[in-house]
């Protein structure tokens, strides 16, 4: 018998469970074919996590184990032929829709279940994919992308609606139109093919980094709170065997062992990793030894406060142990999880704390050159808004980078974003690299843009004594105005 898959509970709405972002992100990859290792590389995430998720989402009710070679359950009605493509269904997920249903309620010619497709896809243009939004999976050939495109385009093209009443769902459909064209012209072509599934490989990495430390912080919590945190997994495999940077090599086999052990020693007084064989438990003083109920109830509140301690150490080995096995495999990011949990149960240990720092910033690395590859592709394929978001996430990271925060506010000022927060990353770029023309005239157009002619003005004139010649900054200089 082929081993089990998981696949979506039918008619099961999961808005009334309380779901982390991992579980969340897990469901949208569960398609009944996937099994646990399959999951794993698809969503990034190590097999621990996923097994770990699969197993709370089946108690939940949401998901349930079925025989891949099974037949599928009756299939209902065929729906109309205008209707058979495969359009991502939100719904069936219970996803809460992104618009006001009063969208729905708008005066036009669309047919109501017309309208609820648009407005499905269009809000939540920026959480699918090409292959999702053409209802496809990475496998399709050439064939079918074509079909699935020439589907969905006559669907969502305006000039199918000629002389009818759009009225909002014209733009929208226009939006989404270029977003299926987009997604035809890169599926079709080999090389932009690969460049996007590169990305899409990226962007599934950082997720299921982000996933796990987003984890580990609800760990930390539990353990900062006296909860009983979730033991770490024996084995811990790498994040991604996707991540295409370069990963810090790791110390010698002698070396992880000289720390875990320096480790240990300070966790535990002194004594080694592991106790020695055979020791006798302690011996419980008898409560007929003292001589008042006071004194006795004394030493039992300190056996119970010794018992405490014990435990807590005990479970910053067991993430001590956990993180540096992680580390020997070059998972990074699930040894700086596990040992910033490790930190919380022993919050007094000096060298924890720099191990747990040392390995944290080897895991912001990979995060920042992950950040910085989806960046530099969103912001080439002028994807604003994504480009923008993965640029803070780069400056967020390396503070004193100049040109993540340059980035980050020239793609904000193309996605019409929040000029305030723009206006902030300019300032930081400029603040960093005074010397760099480049950084005063994004600054300059953010000002410019905001309204604030006055420093849109001030910051020109500074830029232009680098360069009196920049053309950028004379534009601004007089759009602004002599004041």
């Amino acid at each position: 018998m082929a081993e089990k898959v998981p696949r979506l509970v039918a008619h099961v709405d999961v808005r009334k469970f309380k779901l982390d972002p991992m579980d969340g992100f897990l469901l949208t990859r569960i398609n009944g074919r996937l099994g646990l290792k399959d999951l794993a590389r698809e969503t990034g995430l190590p097999d621990f996590s996923v097994q770990r998720a699969l197993e709370k989402l089946e108690k939940l009710g949401v998901v349930e184990q079925i025989d891949p070679d099974a037949p599928p359950p009756d299939a209902p009605p065929p729906p109309p032929a205008r209707d058979r493509l495969q359009l991502p269904e939100f719904a069936s997920i219970g996803l809460e829709p992104k618009y006001d249903p009063k969208e729905l309620e708008e005066e036009c010619d669309l047919a109501p279940e017309q309208r609820k497709r648009v407005l499905d896809l269009y809000y939540r243009l920026d959480d699918l994919d090409h292959y999702t939004l053409l209802g496809l999976n990475r496998e399709a050939d050439k064939k079918t992308v074509k079909r699935s495109y020439f589907e969905l385009a006559a669907l969502m093209h305006p000039d199918r609606y000629f002389k009818k009443q759009l009225g909002s769902f014209k733009p929208k459909m226009e939006a989404l139109f270029g977003r299926i064209t987009e997604a035809h012209d890169t599926l079709v072509d080999a090389s932009r093919r690969q460049e996007y599934d590169g990305y899409l490989d990226e962007v599934a990495t950082t997720r299921g980094m982000e996933a796990m430390l987003e984890r580990a912080l609800e760990e930390s919590r539990k353990a900062a709170n006296g909860a009983p945190a979730e033991a770490p997994a024996g084995t811990i495999p790498p994040v991604s065997s996707r991540v295409s940077t370069p990963v810090p090599q790791g110390p010698s086999a002698a070396e992880l062992q000289a720390r875990r052990a320096a480790l240990a020693k300070r966790l535990l007084g002194g004594q080694s990793l592991r106790p020695p064989q055979g020791s006798a438990p302690p011996v419980e003083a008898s409560p007929h030894r003292y001589s008042n109920p006071n004194d006795a109830m004394d030493a039992l509140k300190r056996r119970y406060e010794d018992r405490i301690e014990n435990a807590t150490q005990a479970q910053a080995r067991k993430y001590v142990q956990a993180a540096e096995d992680a580390y020997s495999k070059k998972d990074i990011v699930s040894a700086a999880s596990s040992f910033h949990i490790a930190t919380k149960f022993a919050p007094d240990d000096t060298a924890l704390a720099m191990r747990y720092q040392e390995v944290k910033n080897e895991a912001d690395q990979l995060l920042c050159a992950s950040y910085m590859k989806q960046a530099q592709y969103e912001e080439r394929s002028q994807h604003w808004p994504e480009a923008a978001r993965s640029w803070q996430k780069v400056a967020k990271i390396k503070v004193t980078d100049a040109r993540a925060h340059d980035r980050a506010a020239h793609c904000l000022l193309h996605a019409d974003g929040d000029l305030h927060v723009a206006a902030e990353h300019a300032k930081q770029a400029v603040a960093c690299d005074p010397g760099t023309v480049g950084h005063h005239v994004t600054l300059a157009e953010v000002y410019f843009k905001a309204g604030k002619m006055a420093s849109a003005r001030k910051t020109a004139e500074t830029g232009l004594q680098l360069d009196p010649k920049n053309a950028a900054l004379l534009g601004v200089q007089k759009k602004a105005g002599k004041g």
